[in-house]
């Protein structure tokens, strides 16, 4: 799949990175396909769109690497929503260092 080609590392380091409540192992083509489904609604306005147009939109995202994650981030918390809590805090997180 194209999307896991050019963005599944920059997936898995949102994930990892925010602690979003995804399991890798069992959604991950879940969240592929709400990922895909999701930029084709926003890129394309909805419409069909061809393989190779959707790849160079991808080539074209890579080029702009924080908005891409900034996004990513924003559609894998939508995706996490729908399965509970985003982030549950442990101890020795930023509010012991803090207080």
């Amino acid at each position: 799949m194209l999307i896991d080609k050019y963005l599944g590392e920059i997936i898995e380091h949102v994930v990892y990175k925010y602690h979003y409540n995804v399991d890798l192992e069992d959604e991950y083509e879940s969240l592929l396909r709400y990922i895909y489904r999701r930029l084709v609604k926003a890129w394309f306005k909805g419409r069909g769109v061809s393989l190779k147009e959707f790849e160079a939109a991808l080539q074209n995202a890579r080029k702009k690497r924080r908005q891409l994650e900034i996004l990513l981030s924003y559609l894998v918390s939508r995706y996490a929503a729908r399965n509970g809590p985003i982030y549950m805090p442990r101890g020795g997180d930023w509010y012991d260092e803090k207080y």
